[in-house]
């Protein structure tokens, strides 16, 4: 019984044809993808400019932040009311108010307890700087933050035309 033979293969030379084949292929999907098309649709009417002048109102990224010490519940809306006016004044409006409560017992989760606390006075006490605030969020504080029961803030002012 004869074997048939396997034909040689084409070797190096085969296998670089091919592989420039599809290195031209490539290219020439390339040229057409990046050819720039000068195809400008008609230009519009123009458009009356808007009439407030100034950028959006939105959240200003540079944030305020004070420390706000531990105070008995009588006396806590009335201290936050003044310590938020000397940091940004009576007619400022603040965003967003982070609030980081550090921990009494140096338990974790108290942190958070103690800044949903001085959340649950601020919130009712009706502080005209927070008439624009979109949220207030309490969050655990570290011990670089202050001294057990203090609650760092920072503010997010609104920046734009009111």
């Amino acid at each position: 019984m004869r074997r048939r033979r396997r034909a040689p293969a084409a070797g190096t030379l085969g296998t670089s044809g091919w592989l420039f084949a599809e290195l031209a292929l490539l290219l020439v999907v390339v040229v057409i993808g990046s050819e720039i098309s000068d195809h400008r649709p008609a230009a519009s009417a123009p458009v009356a400019p808007p009439s407030a002048v100034g950028s959006p109102q939105g959240l200003s990224l540079t944030t305020k932040k004070f420390l706000m010490p531990a105070t008995p519940d009588a006396e806590a809306a009335s201290r936050f009311r003044d310590l938020l006016t000397a940091e940004i004044g009576p007619d400022a409006k603040v965003g967003l108010v982070l609030l980081f409560g550090v921990s009494r017992t140096g338990s974790l989760g108290d942190g958070a307890v103690v800044s949903e606390h001085l959340l649950s006075l601020i919130v009712p006490a009706g502080i005209p700087q927070l008439a624009s605030a979109v949220d207030i969020r309490a969050y655990i504080g570290s011990t670089s933050d202050g001294a057990g029961g203090d609650v760092l803030v920072e503010l997010f002012l609104m920046n734009g035309p009111s």
